[in-house]
């Protein structure tokens, strides 16, 4: 979708996806090239993470943070959440199983990553600095975990706000902000359209999720027919966000996991030629 909008500048929904959140900034980054000014950010766990990377130090050298801390994960130097491909360890075969006994902990023992720990993680990559100090205006959506609300924090604690947006529901505990338990943006607001709007326009999102699973040998077993069919739902929900946007940039990431750090280089491949593509399509123009 886009829809003929002459600015000078725009807002951007930087969606959740994990590692394929990385794609943002590659966005990003053809946007600085291209002298597309971005007047403000809303984002949803992963793209919280880029989109303040980004406000805080441009393109570049958050692309190389991230290349860093995803360094790190892979070789076993952080708390072992996401369950990722091994690059020391090696085969695609060997991370589905660390994935999967991550999955059988939270289980059996709830959360493997505390609150502290989760937070302690994004302050890896971000400053303790608040939100309202940014150098744009900037929001955060979390899903408040006893209501099922979505939550929009545009002040306090930059590095608590993104790690509450990040913490995935059986994978992470919530994060208290005021006494208030949150989680994961994804659960309500994947793509943080309204949020965004709230902050100016036009709002062109960016859309990084993963896709519907195909139906295989296998579809019939419960767990897969539970998660395909919440998949579904997410899928229509997406659709009725992405529909609030002015413009929707989705590059081709949908089939990366979201845990897998050695895609990386894939998802910012991906991020770029997406932006290059849209502002060359004719029913956009941005002024410089």
């Amino acid at each position: 979708m886009t829809r003929v909008v002459p600015t000078r500048g725009i807002v951007l929904a930087l969606g959740g996806g994990g590692v394929r959140g990385v794609a943002h900034l590659g966005v990003l980054a053809e946007f600085e090239r291209a002298g597309v000014e971005v007047i403000g950010i809303a984002g949803t766990s992963s793209g919280a993470l880029m989109g303040a990377l980004w406000l805080l130090s441009g393109a570049e050298p958050a692309l190389r943070a991230v290349g860093t801390f995803a360094a790190a994960m892979s070789d076993g130097d952080a708390p072992d959440l996401e369950g990722s491909a091994d690059r020391g360890r090696g085969t695609h075969l060997w991370a589905r199983v660390r994935h999967a006994a991550t999955l059988l902990k939270a289980m059996a023992w709830g959360p493997p990553v505390t609150a502290k720990e989760l937070v302690a993680r994004v302050a890896a990559l971000l400053p303790d600095t608040s939100i309202e100090a940014l150098p744009r205006p900037f929001a955060v959506v979390a899903t408040d975990s006893a209501t099922g609300a979505e939550v929009r924090l545009t002040r306090g604690p930059l590095r608590l706000a993104v790690a509450a947006s990040s913490a995935m529901p059986g994978l992470a505990e919530p994060v208290l902000w005021d006494g208030r338990p949150l989680q994961d943006g994804g659960a309500v607001a994947e793509i943080p359209v309204g949020a965004a709007r709230e902050l100016g326009g036009p709002v062109v999102a960016v859309e990084v999720s993963e896709a519907l699973t195909p139906l295989d040998r296998g579809a019939g077993q419960v767990p897969k027919v539970l998660f395909r069919v919440a998949a579904m739902g997410w899928q229509e929900l997406r659709r009725r966000i992405l529909a609030e946007a002015d413009a929707v940039i989705a590059p081709a990431v949908n089939h990366l996991h979201w845990a897998d750090y050695g895609a990386i280089d894939a998802a910012v491949a991906a991020g770029r030629a997406a932006a290059r593509e849209f502002m060359a399509g004719a029913g956009w123009r941005v002024g410089r």
